[in-house]
């Protein structure tokens, strides 16, 4: 691998085009696939400053570290997309997959790269794009995670979930359980508070009794009309990994199913919530 390796990102949503723009600002090259692209995606390519190269082929010609940001149900077909056009290439990237994904599917996706003879490297970002690169902190996992330590461990917080593949994935799914789960509880509160109409009422005694909790609640709950399928897909994930191993879920099957009636209620639905007060009045609607 070169001093300064060429970077490229798969696809650049919003966690990933502040990724680029990082890594950019720190001098390095990042180059992505616009084909068959939505025009957001290729707004965004163009505002971060990434170069687009068009296609799979040219980025698995061409990119020493591949990242793939595409949501969990994506991930691995993404992976298997850019290990089929390595094979045309003597080009051997280090991929690296930031997505929430299961255990399972992180295991699923080592063992594509295996067959390929390329390194895998599995992570999480824990936060949100704005947060990067100052707050949110990458998890790595795997006998190739110091790859992405030595790379980038200048310019990201970094933590090492050690050498087991699928630890940065359930790293990633425990850690959202506390906080989904506390959004759930919230929303599931909320949605019986606006049945005995006193909605305002309660909200106000939280912020009096629970500030702390409250402050909490700032950092997620307005991110929930733009997000909640993607909290809903977490949690099913979690769920999932819980039962596999034989331990308790209940929790986090609640947590799932609870955003998914708030998601059907279509409460959220084209809103965009300033803070915490508006987002709870908003259950007002199911009245």
């Amino acid at each position: 691998m070169t001093a300064q390796p060429v970077i490229a990102i798969l696809f650049p949503g919003d966690m990933g085009t502040q990724i680029a723009r990082t890594l950019i600002k720190n001098k390095y090259t990042v180059i992505t696939a616009g084909e068959e692209r939505s025009q957001v995606t290729l707004q965004n390519i163009k505002d971060a400053g990434i170069h687009d190269v068009n296609t799979l082929q040219n980025i698995a010609e061409q990119a020493d570290i591949i990242i793939s940001l595409a949501n969990p149900e994506a991930s691995p077909k993404v992976a298997e997309n850019i290990i089929d056009h390595l094979k045309n290439t003597d080009n051997r990237p280090v991929f690296i997959d930031l997505n929430s994904n299961t255990p399972q599917i992180a295991l699923s996706i080592e063992k594509m790269c295996s067959t390929g003879n390329i390194r895998f490297v599995n992570g999480a970002v824990m936060g949100a794009s704005k947060d990067v690169p100052d707050q949110a902190t990458f998890v790595v996992s795997g006998i190739w995670r110091n790859l992405f330590a030595e790379q980038f461990g200048g310019i990201f917080k970094i933590k090492d979930a050690g050498e087991k593949t699928e630890a940065a994935s359930a790293y990633k799914l425990l850690f959202s359980m506390v906080n989904k789960g506390m959004n759930a509880l919230f929303f599931e509160t909320m949605i019986a508070a606006s049945h005995y109409g006193i909605l305002d009422e309660l909200n106000e005694s939280l912020q009096a009794f629970l500030p702390g909790t409250y402050r909490d609640l700032i950092k997620t709950t307005p991110t929930y009309p733009q997000h909640i399928s993607r909290r809903i897909d977490e949690m099913k994930g979690l769920t999932d990994m819980l039962r596999s191993e034989g331990l308790p879920h209940t929790i986090a099957a609640g947590t799932a199913e609870t955003f998914e009636r708030v998601d059907e209620s279509g409460i959220f639905k084209n809103e965009k919530f300033d803070g915490v007060t508006e987002t709870f009045r908003s259950f007002k609607k199911l009245k």
